[in-house]
């Protein structure tokens, strides 16, 4: 038994909530330079927050246009990572956000969360 794809595209979001405490995107929703987080919102947020339903997932605006676009994602014992999205396509703010994924697993208490590739040895 394989995963389909919609599964594999399932897997990484499933994982944040054991390892994000809280995802934040702070934005100015009518600049360009945050259109792709914008879409990301758009596209992304309910499927996220499904998944990971205890997981606080905040969007935060601002009306000053100046304003860059940026994710945080805050792990266990206070630490914090952020990535700045500006000018970003919803591709690559979804790449930042899998890379704060990938930044959380690596801290101390967290540790490296199973990958699923959808090959047999890792179908239970």
């Amino acid at each position: 038994l394989f995963l389909n794809a919609v599964e594999k595209k399932m897997a990484w979001r499933a994982a944040m909530g054991p390892t994000i405490q809280e995802l934040r995107i702070l934005l100015n929703p009518s600049a360009t330079q945050s259109t792709g987080v914008t879409s990301f919102i758009k596209n992304q947020y309910s499927f996220i927050k499904a998944l990971n339903p205890s997981m606080p997932f905040l969007v935060r605006e601002s009306s000053d246009s100046s304003y860059a676009p940026v994710i945080y994602a805050r792990y266990a014992f206070g630490e914090e990572k952020s990535r700045d999205v500006s000018n970003m396509s919803e591709k690559e703010v979804t790449d930042a956000v899998r890379g704060l994924l990938a930044d959380g697993t690596a801290l101390p208490g967290i540790g490296p969360l199973p990958v699923i590739d959808g090959s047999p040895k890792d179908i239970i």
